[in-house]
């Protein structure tokens, strides 16, 4: 194996020292670029075996006759041992007409000489002849020629005085406006698709309109697949309506998902969820969620309706049951909430939304009836590739809560918390991960908050390595109590050779403080390495982690089992 790598080390080495002796050399101004170019042809023949020289002269000419020099000349000189290519350009030739046909319809041939960038004085090159009738038949297909095709295409040169003419003939078809859309199954209101499509009835047809409008209609829950299609044209001149028709492909109405989580600092869990698709025709999905968990387990039941009263805008209620215990307080909680949110483009969106809660707290010192309500105004930015499995991209998110307390606790603060994850492919099989998230709680003293509205900071999601909620400040008892800002930070390499396996190395960083600033010196790192079993919906993820800044108590090793990665 050693010696058939040696060979084609040798192979390669040879191949390019030929390509390298083989040289061209063009005469006339400007021909830098055109030598380099030719030569990098000459590198590609040699490399591909190609050793014949004068095959490689006429390959030489043909690409100078496609960027325009018909007149072009290429000589072969042989009497070293590597062949020299002289090359004479000539003059470039240049379009005198750049002329559209459209069967006798004058306002097709307008639209498609419109789109046509390519002028008259430009040269004659034949990329940018085949990207010119590209571009008139696109211009045709979205403005109402749906079924416009290049009938023929016909390039002409005069020598004599170095010109060029060209004329690209379309058949647009007939003339379409739209009509009414029609579904295929009344699994879904018709109301509902209309409000999906991107143009009106009585509007000209466009191909790229009717690609977004499936588009949008496969990017629902509860469609599988979507085929968006125009009705026959009739038999008749001038603009005719055609209807639209929708077929789509339901995804599963019915959708059970399982889950669990193990780890030395938290305990272990398992969480079960049922998504019912498509409640009420409008693409509702309800999404109800079961966690059991040494630390926190509850019930969560939340609906979305997509599109809600415009177009990507999203209306999600909630209600939820919780109970949760912990070394610094015992919680039972139960709320509602409210959210929408809007897309502005492609990776921002914004949202608004208000909560109502009620929740029975208990540690050491209090007992605690708190009523909470409060509203979110929040900001996400999400460039990534995928939200489940990352391998490029940024996020970058805020929400600020202004919070309201009443009962036996009466208070109120902004609560603000803002994270940043980036995601860099080093390689095809290294990713580099990272998280940073800081939070503050701004207007009321820290011993005025109920506790489980307070920031903790250790443990799997925070900080790997240290116990649940550890790295948190404590009372003169050595009782956790919380604090009232938190920094977390996360480092990961995340390599992956094959379809099942991976690995990762990470470092953890988190500390809560008493502050309402973060204090981002203070916070105690981990270090960890893992395994990744990469299933075909999620990766099943071993962590092991140790702190780097012990204190006593800190127990050496810590063990993480769950699915989907860290961040």
């Amino acid at each position: 194996m050693i010696v058939l790598r040696a060979l084609a080390l040798i192979a390669c080495i040879a191949l390019t020292a030929e390509a390298r002796g083989q040289t061209v050399s063009v005469t006339g101004e400007d021909s830098a670029a055109l030598s380099n170019a030719l030569q990098s042809l000459l590198e590609e023949r040699v490399k591909s075996g190609a050793s014949d020289a004068q095959a490689s002269a006429n390959t030489l000419l043909r690409y100078l006759r496609s960027e325009g020099y018909y007149t072009a000349r290429v000589i072969v000189d042989q009497s070293d041992e590597a062949p020299t290519f002289q090359v004479t350009p000539g003059e470039q030739f240049r379009f005198s007409t750049v002329d559209v046909v459209a069967n006798g319809h004058n306002e097709a041939r307008s639209v498609a000489r419109s789109g046509i960038a390519l002028d008259e004085g430009d040269p004659v090159r034949a990329a940018d002849v085949l990207a010119a009738e590209t571009d008139g038949l696109r211009a045709l297909r979205v403005s109402g020629w749906p079924d416009a095709r290049l009938d023929n295409r016909v390039v002409t040169v005069d020598h004599a005085d170095a010109s060029g003419d060209v004329v690209f003939t379309y058949e647009p078809g007939a003339e379409s406006l739209y009509g009414d859309i029609s579904l295929d199954t009344d699994r879904w209101r018709a109301s509902f698709v209309r409000r999906l499509a991107p143009f009106a009835a009585g509007e000209r047809v466009s191909v790229a309109e009717l690609r977004s409008f499936e588009s949008r209609l496969e990017a629902l829950e509860s469609i599988s697949g979507a085929a968006v299609t125009l009705s026959a044209p009739a038999e008749a001149d001038g603009p005719q309506g055609r209807d639209v028709n929708v077929s789509a492909t339901p995804s599963p109405r019915h959708v059970a998902e399982a889950g669990f989580s193990l780890s030395t600092s938290e305990g272990g869990g398992v969480n079960g969820g049922y998504k019912r698709r498509n409640l009420f025709g409008g693409d509702e999905t309800l999404n109800v969620t079961l966690n059991l968990a040494t630390v926190q387990s509850g019930l969560h039941v939340e609906l979305t309706a997509p599109h809600w009263r415009r177009l990507g805008q999203a209306l999600t209620l909630e209600a939820r049951a919780e109970r949760e215990e912990t070394d610094a307080y015992d919680l039972a909680e139960a709320g509602i909430g409210a959210r929408v949110s809007r897309p502005i483009n492609d990776t921002l969106t914004v949202s608004i939304g208000g909560d109502l809660s009620i929740a029975h707290s208990e540690t050491e010192t209090l007992d605690l009836n708190i009523y909470t309500s409060s509203i979110s105004l929040g900001a996400v930015w999400d460039s990534r590739d995928s939200a489940i499995m990352p391998t490029h991209g940024h996020l970058f998110s805020v929400d600020a809560s202004p919070t309201l307390l009443n009962g036996d606790a009466t208070s109120s603060y902004v609560r603000a918390v803002g994270e940043a994850r980036t995601y860099q492919r080093l390689s095809s099989s290294l990713i580099l991960a990272g998280r940073l998230r800081a939070g503050g709680l701004v207007g009321a003293p820290l011993l005025s908050l109920p506790p489980e509205q307070r920031f903790f900071a250790g443990g799997g999601g925070s900080a790997r390595g240290y116990d649940y909620q550890s790295l948190s400040p404590r009372n003169d008892e050595g009782d956790l109590i919380g604090g009232r800002s938190i920094v977390e930070s996360s480092v990961e390499l995340r390599w992956r050779k094959s379809r099942r396996w991976g690995a990762v190395m990470f470092v953890d960083s988190a500390a809560a403080g008493r502050d309402e600033t973060p204090d981002f010196g203070a916070a105690r790192s981990a270090i960890g390495a893992g395994l990744r079993y990469y299933l075909d919906f999620a990766p099943l993820r071993f962590d092991v982690a140790t702190p780097l800044d012990p204190i006593s108590g800190d127990p050496q090793i810590q063990l993480y089992i769950g699915l989907g990665e860290a961040f």
